[in-house]
């Protein structure tokens, strides 16, 4: 026990704890601000009616799992989408899949640090933990950071890219570790069909292994092998996609610049950049072949995800270099790799086995210091002029499309799909409609795309009215709601008892407005068999405003009872809406969003610029 909590309260396993939750936490943050809760383009296709449908009708097949969607074999994606809508009580849930997302992106920063800590002098640790932090902070990625399960493939991929490396290469053969990094360089090409590029890179490294290293070819042979393999299941498994045929690059001009951009990163616009800021990895690769060298671990690793993120920016140029255009935030967390590869480039060049002049070293570093100033200033301008203004859109987009999606549940007019572009989730409104229109399909959808129909009351004359709230408290999202607040307004009392109501997940939604919360005004859940209501408390006073109310849903059939016997108030409350426990865990940790950054950032002060000293916690 106590040998465990020396090494939980390592400075080095502090730091990386504070690293993790702030990474977390930024993304959180995002993610409540400036996320939706609808499902956006691919999802219709991919999950709903690929995935979700089958599934529920019964119909699903293994081999639908591997079926080509676009250019890419999603099997791993699948297997999570359907995971989380079944964990979540058959709830389908975006904003769920976006904390994934955010999960899934801090496991990649905190095993890129593992594995490059263990390798490197602990000198630099420092160096990489804020490095790590700024790139994996910065919301330049906004398009993966607030998009649901259709960017599970990006950050499954590189995981599992990362991930392959470090098994394959830096193991002995057949060992588990080595096992695991050949299942997930397969993995890797079952979200993205550059997923096996990976692999690619490894043949590369063991072909140079296999020509310097004489004494022992014989023990590169097995990874070269599973390489080669893996690289060859890939070229046989691609999809071509003759409609993508305009996105590809029509010339090696336009490959030429696309690829220059994205090498370029942050600077995706100036190409020609591309040969300063890969210039410390050109270098130590040419280094390593002119000495014939044997890189170190930590070298190999470098030089593998250097070599992965080349041949990524080589694959946009070609499928997506249609009139040299930039690359798109969804592949900017790919090509942030770019910088991490190049700084540990610089470290290593610098290094005495390398043997550079007397008059190379210091110039090496003033370059280097200019690098990374000209990192730092791409970063800004990529965040706050390139990303920024499209973050913001992307919100306005997205409360746009859950309305007006709402109001085609609502209605079933089609008429109000029939919006500008990006105002509906789908660019086709007729296929949206189409799907929307199965009941199937309705069931399964996100709680705020519900439309709950208004309960009824088991009285027949209550005081609590449809709309009755003070005028300037508005509609709940265009539904009718019930409220105290009638033709006698405040002075309004009386009771409203629904009949019997079942829900099928854990938690209850029930917006409400104005003053429920006040003496003599009660909203509760009576409980068939049970002794004590359950009483429903807003986590502040509504006034003239709508807010949520999370309640437990009870397990037995029970029935909304309003009280009004307060002569000087009124509140209101629309229909109860139900949530899967994800979708209520979810709510509650974005929620907290802002809370944790703050306090992550606090954490991560106070271990950066405090000295640790950690006493003896147990004698030998």
């Amino acid at each position: 026990m106590f040998t465990y909590l020396k090494f939980l309260y390592q400075p080095f396993y502090l730091k990386l704890l504070a690293v993790a939750l702030v990474i977390f936490s930024a993304r959180l943050w995002l993610i409540h601000n400036f996320g939706s809760s609808i499902p956006f383009w691919d999802q219709w296709d991919m999950q709903a009616s690929g995935l979700f449908l089958p599934w529920l009708d019964g119909t699903l097949k293994w081999d639908d799992l591997f079926a080509a969607h676009n250019e890419h074999r999603v099997f791993v994606t699948r297997l999570l989408s359907l995971s989380l809508l079944i964990l979540n009580e058959i709830q389908w849930n975006p904003l769920l899949e976006m904390i994934v997302n955010a999960l899934l992106s801090t496991t990649i920063a905190i095993i890129l640090i593992a594995v490059l800590k263990n390798k490197l002098e602990p000198t630099i640790q420092n160096w990489l933990l804020l490095s790590i932090i700024l790139l994996w902070s910065l919301p330049y990625g906004w398009e993966s950071i607030l998009g649901g399960s259709h960017h599970f493939p990006y950050y499954l991929m590189i995981l599992f890219s990362v991930i392959s490396a470090w098994g394959l290469l830096l193991h002995d053969n057949f060992s588990w570790k080595w096992w695991l990094g050949a299942i997930c360089a397969l993995a890797a090409y079952f979200n993205l069909a550059s997923g096996f590029f990976m692999s690619v890179v490894i043949i590369i490294l063991k072909l140079y292994l296999i020509a310097i290293d004489k004494g022992n070819r014989r023990s590169h042979l097995p990874t070269l092998l599973i390489g080669a393999l893996i690289t060859m299941i890939a070229v046989m498994l691609l999809v071509k996609v003759p409609g993508h045929a305009v996105l590809k690059a029509h010339s090696v001009t336009d490959f030429l610049l696309t690829f220059g951009k994205s090498l370029a990163w942050p600077w995706v616009t100036y190409p020609w950049l591309s040969l300063i800021l890969y210039l410390p990895f050109l270098a130590l690769v040419l280094r390593i072949v002119w000495l014939r060298r044997y890189p170190s671990p930590a070298e190999i690793f470098v030089l593998a995800l250097g070599g992965w993120v080349t041949l990524q920016a080589a694959s946009m140029g070609y499928a997506r270099g249609a009139g040299g255009s930039s690359p798109t935030s969804r592949y900017m967390d790919i090509l942030a790799f770019g910088v991490v590869v190049n700084l540990f480039a610089f470290y290593f060049i610098t290094q005495p086995w390398y043997n550079l002049t007397c008059w190379i070293k210091p110039a090496f570093h003033v370059f280097a210091c200019f690098w990374q100033v000209l990192v730092v200033i791409g970063l800004g301008g990529l965040t706050v002029v390139g990303s920024w203004p499209a973050i913001q859109q992307k919100q306005f987009q997205g409360m746009e499309q859950l309305k007006n999606t709402r109001e085609f549940i609502r209605t079933g007019q089609i008429s109000a799909l029939q919006k500008p572009f990006l105002h509906i989730p789908y660019p086709d409104p007729n296929r949206l409609a189409y799907l929307l229109a199965n009941p199937k399909l309705r069931r399964i959808l996100p709680h705020t795309l519900t439309v709950p129909s208004l309960l009824q009351s088991e009285q027949q004359n209550s005081s609590f009215i449809a709309d009755g709230f003070y005028p300037t408290t508005g509609k709940y999202q265009n539904e009718i709601t019930l409220g105290s607040y009638n033709s006698l307004g405040d002075h309004a009392i009386g009771r409203f008892e629904s009949t019997s109501l079942q829900y099928q997940h854990s938690f209850l939604e029930i917006p409400v407005a104005g003053y429920l919360g006040e003496k003599d005004l009660t909203l509760q859940l009576v409980v068939e068999g049970q002794a004590n209501p359950i009483i429903v408390t807003p986590p502040r006073l509504a006034k003239e405003s709508w807010i949520s109310c999370y309640v437990r849903t009870p397990n037995r059939p029970f029935k909304l009872v309003a009280i009004d016997n307060n002569p000087n108030s009124w509140f209101a409350f629309a229909m109860p809406r139900s949530l899967g426990w994800l979708s209520f865990i979810s709510i509650q940790i974005l929620e907290q969003a802002r809370t944790l950054l703050i306090l992550s950032l606090f954490l991560l002060g106070m271990i950066f610029c405090l000295p640790i000293s950690i006493t003896q916690l147990s004698r030998d």
